[in-house]
């Protein structure tokens, strides 16, 4: 109960020294109620063009719909020479139990000093605030509970933590082409001695041709998703067993908290593969832009896939602007927005005790000729729509929206 109370009273003067800056928040649309995402990039370094994968994935893009979390750990060569018989989630979940993955994430929440083993609250101070509005904020302070209100909204971030794990596999095209070559070599050798040399060339041409295109660079991507487990029994021992500010020595709780195995976790949630798209080659002059065009693109386009399977990884993002009957917010294709889709528009709000709840104030769908293309070098491919910075929002229902009000996917039929 002391390191709690501590632990309230050192957040206290964080929301002190930060509420002069809370009305910028609310107006910070790309800063606002985001989960936190680590990942981690599995190859198998015998396999081919895994280097090419590796630095492909190292300078692509952070997905930038959540809080960057990464660890100094950011891919793992992996051989499955002699692992095949076992799954993948399998060989990853005893990896991360035997090194620590959970620890060190909860670690990176509270900027653990690794010399002194304190901690700080400066990071969920920081994106704590994005949870909370200058209303909120004053309406905290003020309220029978103070403070408390924002100290459980920053510690709501910790457990929207999630780890995702992308084994990226390089797909042998060109060994492909090769066979495809010997085979319309093979049908040019039989029409040649039937109809003579004009339809040799001719078949040898489109075999050329298809080699080529089959030759192109592609990938299959299996994503693994985690979530950092943090609930009340969890918060309650690291407060009470480990946790003492940095300005603080306690030897005690910082060997107890380094010889600690057991108490942090990583659920598994589920998985998604898919293979690469088609890529569009304007725009590209080099291999390593081929490559990683490539990887970011289909690491993105499963990331969508699973917040379309799981609700409680669907990012959730601010309204940019409403003009008119018009709702314009910086989601697009890359967010897997179609003609199809359906957003609610939710409204966050607090009761005189203290709890936060959403409200949907209404539904909106996206204009089809007005969906932002924002995957990853669009602009460099003269995309359409590339040059948007928004996708516009048509009203299906409600009013009143206003920037800061939040927009998340919903399930859509023709039904609704």
């Amino acid at each position: 109960m002391k390191a709690k109370k501590l632990y309230i009273v050192l957040f206290f003067l964080m929301i002190v020294a930060v509420v002069s800056n809370a009305q910028n928040v609310q107006n910070a649309p790309g800063e606002y109620n985001r989960s936190s995402l680590y990942s981690i990039l599995l190859v198998d370094p015998s396999t081919k063009m895994s280097d090419e994968i590796i630095n492909a994935y190292m300078s692509a893009p952070v997905p930038d719909k959540y809080n960057n979390h990464n660890l100094s750990l950011r891919y793992l060569t992996l051989s499955r020479s002699n692992q095949k018989s076992r799954k993948l989630e399998e060989i990853f979940s005893e990896f991360s139990q035997r090194n620590l993955i959970a620890k060190r994430m909860v670690a990176k929440w509270f900027n653990r000093d690794l010399e002194t083993g304190g901690f700080d609250l400066s990071l969920i101070a920081e994106r704590g605030m994005y949870n909370a509005s200058a209303s909120d904020l004053a309406m905290a302070m003020k309220s029978q509970r103070g403070h408390a209100v924002l100290t459980d909204a920053g510690e709501q971030l910790i457990g929207n933590s999630f780890l995702l794990v992308h084994n990226v596999t390089y797909i042998d095209k060109e060994e492909q082409a090769q066979t495809a070559k010997r085979v319309f070599n093979g049908i040019s050798s039989v029409f040649g001695a039937l109809f003579g040399t004009n339809i040799v060339s001719t078949v040898a041409d489109v075999g050329a041709m298809v080699s080529n295109t089959i030759a192109g660079f592609a990938v299959n991507v299996e994503s693994m998703l985690y979530q950092l487990q943090w609930d009340n029994e969890t918060a309650d021992r690291f407060y009470a067993q480990y946790f003492y500010g940095k300005d603080e020595v306690d030897l005690s709780k910082k060997t107890a908290f380094e010889e600690e195995k057991g108490l942090f976790k990583l659920v598994y949630v589920g998985s998604y593969t898919a293979r690469s798209d088609k890529t569009v080659m304007r725009g590209l002059n080099e291999p390593e832009e081929v490559f990683r065009k490539v990887i970011a693109r289909a690491i993105d386009k499963n990331i969508v896939a699973l917040q379309k399977k799981f609700e409680m990884f669907k990012v959730v993002v601010p309204i940019y602007q409403v003009q008119g009957d018009q709702v314009l917010v910086q989601i697009g294709l890359k967010e897997g927005v179609s003609a199809s889709s359906r957003y609610e528009v939710i409204e966050r709000t607090e009761d005189e005790n203290g709890k936060i709840s959403y409200r949907r104030k209404g539904v909106i769908k996206p204009n089809p000729k007005m969906i932002w293309d924002d995957r990853y070098m669009a602009v460099e491919e003269e995309a359409d729509n590339a040059g948007l910075s928004y996708t516009t929002f048509d009203i299906v229902s409600g009013s009143g929206f206003y920037p800061g009000m939040m927009v998340r996917e919903i399930k859509y039929n023709s039904g609704n």
